[in-house]
């Protein structure tokens, strides 16, 4: 797949790599400065209106964004090849998640990521106590 995209993991390797950035400071792939480049808004028409007010959503480095309330975002970056669908979420609230789909469209809806997305979102919400300890551990 080159330069166009085509990683192949896990549903758990993806949400290592998504909580690899909860702790920038820490973060074992990139530098605090290019994880602030690669959630940056960009200039011009990406990352601003017609007007020149900064877009509630817009696309930075591979990921999309969301302005949840100032300065939290939901961030996510979907994928698809034929029989396939993935979509990793970034929650504002420290929340991350993953879901992999074995078809890339349904009789139901055109994309598989759009229609799991929002019943995913109310799951999440809808739980009022996460386990403090660490899954990751129990899964090699």
């Amino acid at each position: 797949m080159d330069a166009h995209g085509g990683w192949i993991a896990s549903a758990v390797d993806l949400a290592r790599f998504a909580c690899a950035f909860d702790a920038p400071a820490e973060c074992p792939i990139l530098s605090v400065e290019s994880i602030r480049v690669m959630y940056g808004r960009p200039t011009g028409a990406a990352g601003q209106d017609g007007d020149g007010q900064p877009k509630v959503v817009y696309y930075s480095c591979g990921w999309n964004n969301r302005v949840v309330d100032e300065g939290r975002f939901n961030r996510w970056h979907t994928g698809s090849l034929p029989g396939t669908a993935t979509i990793l979420v970034r929650r504002h609230d420290g929340r991350n998640w993953v879901v992999l789909f074995n078809s890339r469209t349904s009789p139901h809806a055109k994309r598989l990521t759009s229609a799991i997305d929002p019943l995913v979102h109310r799951a999440a919400n809808a739980v009022d106590e996460w386990p403090a300890y660490d899954l990751f551990e129990e899964i090699k």
